[in-house]
């Protein structure tokens, strides 16, 4: 039979000597009755399991600690959340002011590329629905073209 290795005295340590009752849920520590601390389930209820001192003052401080962090992670979510919900009622509520045009190209070189550009994009495919199907429909000067 194991005997309780806490250490007790004032001034010359020595273990505690009476026999063990549990180990240490932590260290496995032998504890006798009285230095053995229950450790509670989160309604309060004794759930059959054992730590030292030493543990079970470490524990709770971990406890405090993993809670202070949720809590300040729950609080960096809200000021997110907060924040962006006000970006988007003063972004609802206060016009944008609209930005200047470009300035036309001074060159006339220059403007040959984006004439070019335009009638590529004139060019481009059209797709209308017909009978609910995406359909071709040609243009003008293209061949297979039919008026309506």
């Amino acid at each position: 039979m194991d005997s309780c290795t806490i250490e007790v005295g004032l001034l010359r340590k020595k273990p505690c000597g009476h026999p063990a009752v549990a180990h240490c849920l932590n260290c496995e520590q032998p504890l006798c009755h009285d230095h053995a601390e229950p450790q509670l389930s989160d309604s309060g209820q004794r759930t059959g399991k054992f730590m030292c001192q030493p543990c079970s003052a470490a524990a709770k401080e971990h406890a405090k600690s993993m809670a202070a962090v949720a809590r300040t992670q729950q609080a960096r979510k809200a000021a997110a959340l907060d924040k962006a919900t006000r970006d988007q009622m003063t972004a609802a509520t206060v016009p944008q002011p609209k930005k200047p045009a470009a300035p036309a190209p001074a060159a006339p070189a220059a403007a040959a590329p984006a004439a070019e550009q335009a009638k590529d994009e004139a060019d481009a495919l059209e797709f209308t629905p017909k009978d609910g199907k995406f359909g071709y429909t040609p243009k003008k000067n293209e061949p297979g073209y039919k008026p309506d």
